[in-house]
């Protein structure tokens, strides 16, 4: 296999795995910021913790995956992986933000949890929840593309 894609394949683990961690991170840190007295959480924290942190963080490493993927589309290849480019960043931000805006609101309507007072609304949804994507796939980005032992 030639040099460039066994870098480029692993650039893209990397960035699964890193998303992954953030991500898993992320979740344990603002799984306070929902409330655990309203249904459907109250009193089953010991089913939804796990299905909340590893559930919605295998996801979220799922849904960056799907970032690259939209990009490579986009672009016609997956060089851009070599040197991502502020255009690429970009991509993972409004990416991010979409899919958040989807997920949360869809959760929202479907009852799936509900955000506790402390968690700062934007437009009903939760303000962490929102840059979660986008801000853990462009820090997973950036350290694929920057780490010298990723290459």
């Amino acid at each position: 296999m030639d040099n460039d894609k066994v870098n480029i394949r692993n650039k893209i683990i990397m960035i699964v795995v890193f998303s992954f961690f953030f991500n898993l991170l992320w979740e344990v840190l603002h799984s306070l910021l929902y409330d655990w007295n309203k249904d459907p959480l109250i009193n089953d924290i010991y089913v939804y913790i796990p299905r909340i942190v590893f559930y919605a963080t295998l996801f979220d490493a799922i849904w960056i995956s799907t970032f690259i993927l939209w990009n490579s589309i986009f672009q016609r290849s997956l060089k851009w992986l070599k040197d991502p480019s502020r255009n690429d960043y970009m991509a993972f931000l409004i990416l991010g933000i979409i899919y958040a805006i989807l997920i949360e609101w869809s959760s929202i309507v479907f009852n799936l949890w509900e955000y506790h007072p402390y968690m700062p609304l934007i437009f009903g949804i939760g303000f962490t929840p929102l840059i979660q994507l986008a801000t853990t796939s462009m820090v997973s980005l950036y350290l694929s593309s920057h780490l010298r032992w990723v290459e």
